[in-house]
């Protein structure tokens, strides 16, 4: 037998041809029967299917902080990950990362995503928000011109000199002045504040305009880079590290070793200890599923690919920051990493697959006792039509019995004739059929008592 594409879809053309029709038009007469119910009923299926949404967004959007550091060059990359699984994201400049956090939570903007230094801000303040986890260390580097300075308090000997902090309202501003304020129980003077980006107190340390710039970011962003490579430019180390920890758990302490930076002129002459935040991945709550897989995979490769200062590859993505909640998506990637599906399938088919123990739950819990309901309700107006006309069945072979004029017997195989056709147009599910059959049979058995008591009157 030939089982060619040809014969298989004519095959399907006649089966629709013959049996959708009259499926639709029972589905019809199932509409009318129930009324309101069926309309609650299909709105919501409608609300399920919204609420599942199995297909990601086109497009997403991630606030890249400012140029030249490390977060618009995560984001790049990113960017590149994201392409990779057909999903176009877009990268909103920013002036810092406190313009993308207000982004992400602002109804009015496009911004889905925002990077955070982590102990700026909690879930208090920002509940529709969740985390993906920490991508990177957030060094606090405090680079200055001159003598090598020798200082258990750093903030002390810089609040008599031109230091900047980052501009007004960016995270570093305020990491700054928490830290400044828990060590001298004050604000820093204003006048020996600066407020640039890091670019411009990049640019204004090296030609000699400021005595210090304090910023937060990783080893490999361009403007850190620029202050490493320049050799009168020097890192202030953070004797007291230790003790600030304790003060603000968030912080972690990293070590500069001797001669890691440049082995030439071994700098820096001796170990430094700094203090360093963790940059968090933050998203809003109902960000698709596939979404967030897009991101979790573009953090691990980017952690396992590229060569950190502080970390070792793998380290990153990690659960560091308490600040904000793990998304459940998030959750599950922590404790049982990467599921395997996401090799073989597209992102989307994958993250359905990999929440596919939800929908299984869904369907034993409600999807299938719906269906048996939905099924039920279905089978019975066609069932209740049949039993009522059995019953009137029932009725004409009482009417044949009485019957005591020719008349009569011809307005009752009239009537037999109209149920059959009504007979006909009633649609049942296969395994229902046996109602069928038994209704025509008993049709039959009254048609012909009615035929056999009509020509006892023509006699």
């Amino acid at each position: 037998m030939n089982y060619s594409i040809t014969n298989i879809a004519q095959y399907f053309k006649r089966y629709l041809k013959k049996f959708f029709l009259k499926e639709m038009l029972g589905w019809v007469k199932t509409i009318k029967f129930y009324g309101l119910l069926s309309l609650f009923i299909l709105l919501a299926i409608i609300v399920f299917i919204f609420y599942i949404k199995p297909f990601p967004p086109n497009n997403a959007f991630l606030a890249t902080g400012q140029d030249g550091t490390s977060y618009k060059r995560i984001s790049e990359i990113f960017q590149g990950y994201f392409k990779n699984n057909g999903i176009h994201l877009e990268l909103v400049a920013t002036s810092g990362l406190g313009e993308g956090l207000q982004g992400l939570q602002s109804k009015s903007s496009q911004i889905d995503a925002s990077f955070l230094t982590s102990g700026t801000e909690t879930s208090t303040d920002y509940p529709d928000l969740v985390s993906l986890g920490s991508i990177q260390y957030s060094p606090i580097w405090v680079f200055y011109k001159g003598e090598t300075i020798q200082t258990l308090d750093p903030f002390e000997y810089f609040s008599t000199k031109k230091i900047a902090i980052g501009p007004a309202g960016n995270i570093t501003n305020k990491i700054f002045r928490n830290l400044y304020e828990l060590n001298q129980k004050s604000p820093p003077n204003p006048e020996n504040i600066v407020e640039l980006t890091f670019k411009q107190a990049t640019e204004q340390l090296i030609s000699g305009k400021i005595d210090a710039a304090f910023i937060i970011d990783d080893y490999r962003s361009l403007n850190i880079q620029k202050m490493l490579a320049d050799h009168d430019v020097k890192i202030l180390s953070f004797p007291l590290a230790d003790a600030y920890i304790k003060k603000l758990p968030y912080l972690h302490k990293l070590a500069i070793p001797r001669g890691s930076i440049r082995l030439d002129s071994i700098y820096p002459d001796e170990d430094i200890s700094i203090l360093a935040s963790t940059t968090t991945l933050l998203i809003e709550k109902n960000t698709h599923p596939a979404i967030q897989w897009a991101y979790l995979i573009a953090a691990q490769e980017y952690g396992a690919r590229n060569q950190s200062f502080f970390a070792e590859p793998g380290y990153f993505p990690r659960n560091l920051d308490r600040d904000f909640p793990l998304s459940s998506i998030a959750k599950r990637f922590y404790a049982n990493g990467m599921p395997e599906i996401f090799s073989y399938l597209p992102l989307w088919l994958a993250s359905i697959f990999e929440n596919i123990w939800a929908y299984v739950l869904a369907f034993f819990v409600i999807i299938y006792p719906t269906y048996r309901i939905l099924i039920a309700a279905r089978v019975f107006p066609s069932e209740s039509s049949m039993n009522k006309m059995f019953i009137n069945l029932r009725e004409l072979d009482e009417a044949i019995s009485v019957a005591t004029t020719k008349q009569e017997v011809v307005i009752i195989l009239e009537t037999i004739k109209n149920y059959e056709k009504q007979i006909c147009n009633t649609w049942l599910f296969a395994n229902n059929a046996r109602f069928y059959f038994n209704l025509k049979n008993a049709l039959n058995s009254v048609k012909k008592d009615a035929d056999t008591k009509l020509k006892d009157f023509s006699i």
